[in-house]
């Protein structure tokens, strides 16, 4: 029986010892603990030793005030051992500076990752802006600020920096020296690693979602979410489109068709009309050549004028094909314009169309 109960005891003993890392703490070393207990003066820790550790108040006052208020006994924390020596019962350990390493850690991560994070300018001086990392302090360079604009200086460059106070930017870690305490990181890395991964996710022939940021005369750049696409003007409706602005404006949200992608030079070719039912096929069953049409004026150019047809098919009036008594300048657009059919492209998808050749017609 003796035997039964010392048997019994060894292995009580030894689930016990299991529970814990027998491997002394070092001075510096950084360990998970539970928390047992939390009191104004100190917080007592489980390190999965024997000895348990200390978090001294002066070191706790150190911490967010509601960082502080929302621990309770059971969470788990890291800390750093200060003092594992045997001067006194416990271990004498710091919760703030366990959460400046684990905060080092993941900066160190985003470094050899290549992740993006976000973080709010909380303060500028003459170098750059100041962004909080954690518990850390991250500095961003004016050369690496995209928000700010090249080749400001003085006021202009110190005005645009506070104007970035309480904003978020996006940003890549691109330095981390723990020794000298140096977090440096960068806005325009991070939006140049952004484009990559957009346009190397970015397939040809596939439809996304953006939005219109700028019309120029010869298109429209579109914002696919960090970095813009162009719809050329040819792209854009089955119709003739003299400028982008007819079709579209600033800020409109718009399907495009993804036409090329060019990873090296970061071009992306876009189109909206290939989203739009082509009206060409049903051009044959409706329009013949020599038939008189109604049609609307669309657009008065010095070669002509453009009339649509209906159905989104638009045919050109060339100037010579003007009456002897009208002529392009007479005509504004929305008029209403019967014209004749003189040639059908299909190929090239133009209508030729004679307003003179109406009148000729009538007068033999």
């Amino acid at each position: 029986m003796s035997r039964c109960i010392d048997l019994e005891q060894r292995h009580f003993l030894t689930l016990i010892e299991s529970d814990y890392d027998y491997r002394r703490p070092r001075r510096g070393q950084v360990r998970q603990a539970v928390i047992i207990s939390i009191s104004e003066d100190e917080m007592i820790v489980d390190l999965g030793v024997k000895r348990d550790g200390i978090v001294p108040r002066r070191d706790l006052e150190l911490l967010d005030d509601e960082y502080r208020t929302s621990l309770q006994a059971g969470d788990r924390v890291p800390v750093l051992i200060l003092d594992a020596s045997d001067r006194y019962d416990e271990i004498i350990v710091s919760l703030k500076q366990g959460l400046e390493q684990q905060d080092w850690l993941r900066a160190k991560e985003l470094l050899e990752s290549g992740e993006i994070c976000e973080a709010k300018v909380t303060g500028m001086n003459r170098g750059g802006v100041i962004v909080p990392f954690g518990r850390l302090r991250g500095f961003v360079p004016n050369s690496h600020l995209l928000s700010v604009p090249v080749g400001l200086h003085g006021d202009r460059l110190r005005q645009a920096k506070r104007d970035l106070v309480g904003q978020t930017l996006s940003l890549a870690v691109i330095e981390v020296n723990q020794r000298r305490r140096r977090l440096v990181l960068s806005e325009r890395v991070a939006d140049r690693r952004r484009r990559q991964r957009l346009l190397e996710g970015l397939t040809e022939g596939e439809v996304r979602t953006g939005i219109v940021r700028h019309l120029v005369h010869f298109g429209a750049f579109v914002d696919l979410g960090g970095v813009d696409g162009l719809i050329h003007i040819s792209e854009l409706d089955w119709r003739h489109v003299t400028h982008p602005s007819e079709v579209l404006s600033v800020g409109d949200e718009v399907e495009v068709y993804v036409l090329s992608v060019d990873r090296e030079r970061e071009r992306i070719g876009l189109s909206r009309k290939r989203l739009l039912p082509d009206p060409w096929p049903l051009v044959a069953k409706r329009l013949r050549v020599g038939q008189v049409v109604q049609g609307t004026v669309t657009k008065v150019v010095k070669f002509g004028v453009f009339v649509d047809l209906g159905k989104g098919v638009e045919g050109l009036v060339h100037a010579s094909e003007m009456n002897g008594k009208a002529t392009n300048t007479d005509l504004e657009r929305g008029s209403p314009i019967a014209v004749r059919v003189l040639e059908i492209d299909r190929w090239r998808r133009r209508i030729a169309l004679s307003l003179r050749r109406i009148t000729d017609a009538a007068l033999h």
